[in-house]
């Protein structure tokens, strides 16, 4: 697949949301199995949500759509208050076009704290690795698309990561089919990064897969079929020092893995007791001794056992929600996203039309959009109506608080090595890559760039020095490609940020995107 305080507190609870404004964010690291603000220290813990607000009719109603741009501002303007009032600090979005501003919809964002994942690929023609057998899977066009997006989102602060993918295996099903061709494009992004590292921070790359043949899979994205190369996978140390400094040692850039994982379908089950499914996940993942952390990308399990609430059948309790953040998980996965910010009309017409009140195998909204044909446009507005599993979800991250774990300078990680990898599967450097001949593209030069208000530069390596530079109020510039590819960005309205750059204190690499399109019933 991109494809709830209860109601009587909501009202009050919005509030105080709606006046909830952030200072300028800063980075989330990566330390160990664990996750933390670059600043302060602080832990931080995924509380996020899915999104992709895809509109009941229009142009706009497709899969694999960017309806986070500037022009589409009346689409998702309102959504943002919606994400406070859920209690997130994450969202995921599963396709960008590179060559259109996002400046509005990633500040605005950032103001109220929340970061985004950004997918790298997309449905569109050698957008993503494919199904064909390696090293065909793996189209030369995809490097240049994914080198153009993080060029683009470089500069945001609040991008947790990139997703080199979204369920590759779900077709699939031999690992050693197209595996490679992903693992491969997931060097070759971080690399670029490494690259860059004097323009840019570290940002981790991650992937998202279906649970199919959990083991190898885990195992196979997380480790090294070339010990000697730095760049298949996250360093496993880092070095504590000060972001007041001018450099602090980073990881390289590091494997994601990603899996949907719809493991709760059991209507009668309660927090206090962890079901079977999340157990067996848990201890799974415990066994693979990864000595990175994990990402549920997707989780949320639909079922007919699930209470009626106000008239809307089957309504998720999202008890997984706080078993996924408990102290149980915290060890072995650094939080999830659930699927998602709405139901998707053309989806789940078939079984549970609109309005939606009914059970449907598609019906994930935690709310949905009305009128039944807007297309959300200015004169065709889509109107968010939260379902009750929204106000469900969010008693459970508002409730949930990273604050009762470690600072970084407490935590010392307990996994400090790779595993070993599957000995059914190929070594990258053993393949004939053809992207291997495309064209880099320029590195960014984030101070020529508006940033978010508040926002300052930082950077992996320490040949870029501080600077006070102010940035001016020209376009944002999209950097060219050295081999062509799109035209660059349209002017964006922003208002000059000082652009200082800093040293990133950056293990920002090596999350594990946590992804498992099963279902599985407790």
């Amino acid at each position: 697949m991109h494809t709830s305080c209860f109601l009587r507190c909501m009202a009050a609870a919005l509030v105080v949301v709606t006046t909830t404004m952030v200072d300028a964010i800063t980075p989330i690291e990566v330390k160990g199995t664990r996750l933390f603000d670059v600043v302060s220290g602080k832990p931080f813990q995924v509380k996020g949500v899915d999104y992709y607000p895809r509109p009941n009719a229009g142009k706009d109603d497709v899969n694999n759509h960017d309806v986070f741009t500037d022009d589409n501002e009346p689409m998702w303007k309102s959504h943002i208050q919606e994400f406070v009032a859920l209690g997130v600090n994450t969202i995921r979005l599963y396709a960008v076009d590179p060559s259109k501003p996002h400046d509005k919809f990633m500040c605005a964002l950032s103001a109220v704290g929340i970061y985004v994942i950004v997918d790298l690929a997309a449905a569109c023609e050698n957008c993503a690795i494919t199904n064909d057998a390696y090293p065909t899977c793996y189209p030369p066009q995809l490097k240049t698309r994914g080198q153009q997006i993080i060029s683009s989102f470089a500069k945001y602060n609040n991008v947790l990561a990139f997703s080199a993918g979204n369920e590759i295996n779900h077709v699939v099903k031999d690992v050693k089919t197209n595996a490679p061709c992903q693992k491969k494009f997931l060097r070759d992004m971080r690399a670029y990064i490494d690259s860059c590292a004097t323009n840019m921070r570290y940002i981790p790359v991650g992937v998202v897969l279906a649970d199919s043949d959990r083991d190898i899979n885990a195992l196979y994205y997380s480790c090294r079929t070339d010990p000697a190369d730095s760049l298949e996978n996250a360093e496993c140390t880092c070095v504590t020092s000060s972001v007041k400094s001018e450099y602090i040692d980073p990881w390289l850039p590091g494997v994601g893995y990603g899996l949907n994982a719809y493991l709760q379908c059991d209507a009668p089950a309660t927090a206090s007791t962890i079901g079977p499914g999340y157990n067996k996940l848990l201890s799974d993942f415990k066994s693979y001794k990864l000595p990175i952390p994990s990402i549920m990308t997707e989780y949320g399990c639909v079922n007919k056992g699930f209470p009626t609430v106000n008239g809307y059948a089957a309504q998720r309790t999202w008890i997984d929600a706080a078993w996924l953040l408990s102290s149980q998980f915290v060890d072995v996965f650094a939080g999830g996203l659930a699927f998602e910010f709405s139901t998707e009309n053309a989806n789940s017409k078939a079984d549970a039309p609109f309005p939606f009140t009914s059970f449907g195998t598609q019906n994930y909204g935690l709310g949905y959009f009305d009128p039944a044909t807007c297309d959300g446009t200015t004169t065709s507005p889509c109107t968010y109506k939260r379902m009750p599993n929204f106000d469900l979800l969010a008693t459970q991250y508002n409730a949930s608080k990273a604050t009762s774990l470690p600072t970084k300078s407490a935590y010392t990680p307990s996994i400090t090595a790779f595993p070993a990898c599957p000995s059914s599967v190929p070594s990258l450097k053993d393949i004939v890559w053809v992207a291997d001949s495309t064209a880099d593209m320029l590195c960014p030069d984030l101070k020529q760039t508006t940033l978010c208000a508040g926002d300052i530069i930082y950077t992996g390596k320490k040949d870029s020095p501080p600077t006070n530079k102010t940035n001016s109020t020209h376009a944002v510039t999209t950097p060219k490609p050295t081999a062509t590819t799109s035209a660059p960005s349209p002017p964006i309205a922003a208002a000059p940020q000082t652009a200082q750059s800093m040293a990133s204190s950056s293990s920002l690499a090596g999350i594990v995107l946590l992804a498992a399109a099963v279902m599985a019933a407790n």
